[in-house]
């Protein structure tokens, strides 16, 4: 094979791995997007039993809270779909903060039961809501408001963070490639 051939398949096989990286780091801008437009309907409409919200206007206990992490997730999508690598990691961090306190606060005391009072009264104000998955005996299982904000925030959190790794193994890659091109 000669070194212009192999120059050409190198750079061939470089296009794939970007092609391939681009795929994901839009997969993960997708599904940031595709959780804001979830989480701000869920928080901001009447949904009934769904969100507990009956009427206009939505009495949101967590008003601030609910901008700043609607704020969040927007500039996160902005920063995967522009690659900005500091708007990535920190997009990352912050939906890993947020998986692992649905994590504690849902998933947990549901596989786990619950044990204390003040945690039996937490998860009980939410019974009245819709339901979409059995409960048995102090195993109180997550409203389906919460059930699917988690579905869509633990497979996006997994493909920002496969995204963010990639986007510095990739460039890793690339310094070396450049270092090896000059010798």
């Amino acid at each position: 094979m000669s070194a212009a051939q192999k120059a050409e398949r190198h750079e061939a096989e470089r296009d794939a791995v970007r092609a391939v990286k681009l795929i994901k780091t839009n997969y993960a801008s997708w599904c940031l997007i595709v959780l804001f437009l979830y989480y701000n309907i869920d928080r901001w409409t009447p949904l009934g039993k769904w969100n507990g919200e009956y009427h206009w206007p939505v009495h949101n206990d967590q008003f601030y809270l609910d901008l700043v992490v609607g704020l969040i997730v927007l500039g996160a999508f902005l920063g995967f779909w522009l690659h900005a690598r500091v708007a990535m990691i920190l997009g990352t961090v912050l939906l890993g903060l947020w998986t692992y306190l649905h994590l504690q606060t849902w998933w947990l005391p549901y596989f786990q039961g619950v044990t204390s009072p003040r945690s039996m009264a937490f998860h009980e104000q939410f019974l009245a809501h819709t339901q979409v998955l059995p409960r048995y005996g102090s195993h109180i299982p997550p409203d389906a408001e919460h059930t699917f904000i988690d579905v869509f925030v633990f497979p996006t959190f997994l493909l920002c963070l496969i995204a963010t790794i990639q986007s510095f193994l990739g460039s890793r890659g690339n310094a070396d490639h450049a270092t090896t091109a000059t010798r």
